[in-house]
């Protein structure tokens, strides 16, 4: 039976319990390096933990936001980086939490913009950003992910930055081969959304955002891909 998403609060939550819940439930199954900011998603009648928000920074982040926002400190700019929701509380949940982490964050922080990602490891053009006002500036091609035999999606990038894997002369393929054993590279999209907390930023980007993409062909069901 589907509850109630409006039952729905977000409250600030510590760094630990955090990670354990977007370890335990989020897709990636990893815990951002650059996370800062960590908000829980509560079932206001039973006080249950039933979704998490984190967010944080990265130098790439840095420099997309401000090409568009020029004048924005680090301080005021940041990333969402992991949403989880139960799906207990259906579909229009996560746009209705989005609201309410957009509130909380405006209320309790100095931040200006947000800004984060759609697709990457699934190829979803980000319908939950647009029913929730966010602006839309534009896709890239997104070869990081590797889906492993074991339905888990694992991102090659780092450990090739980081030369955890000696990667000369080698495919993405044969990379999270050697990485992550027996599955297959994902073919997919990045798309990059805003959400201005400041009416002036917001009046501003509106004239440079792009009209909202509807061309998600595919998407996971029980980790295979549709089309």
């Amino acid at each position: 039976m589907i509850k109630s998403y409006e039952q729905l609060i977000a409250k600030p939550i510590s760094r630990a319990d955090a990670k354990k819940m977007v370890i335990r439930n989020h897709y990636m199954k990893t815990f951002p390096s650059g996370a800062k900011l960590y908000i829980g998603i509560f079932d206001k009648d039973t006080e249950r933990a039933v979704g998490v928000c984190v967010m944080g920074y990265s130098t790439a982040t840095e420099k997309k936001v401000q090409k568009l926002c020029f004048g924005l400190s680090k301080g005021e700019i940041i990333e969402m980086q992991r949403l989880w929701i139960s799906d207990d509380y259906g579909h229009n949940s996560e746009s209705y939490v989005l609201a309410k982490i957009m509130k909380l964050i405006k209320q309790k922080t100095r931040l200006k913009v947000v800004f984060t990602h759609a697709g990457g490891c699934k190829n979803d053009c980000g319908i939950v950003y647009q029913a929730s006002s966010w602006l839309y500036f534009g896709r890239e091609k997104c070869n990081d992910f590797y889906l492993t035999a074991a339905g888990e999606y694992k991102n090659i990038i780092a450990p090739m930055r980081f030369g955890r894997v000696n990667s000369k002369g080698k495919t993405p393929q044969q990379v999270g081969e050697e990485l992550f054993g027996a599955g297959k590279m994902v073919d997919s999209w990045r798309y990059s959304y805003i959400y201005p907390l400041d009416k002036g930023i917001r009046r501003r980007l509106a004239k440079l955002a792009e009209e909202y993409p509807k061309d998600s062909q595919t998407f996971r069901r029980d980790q295979e891909w549709v089309v």
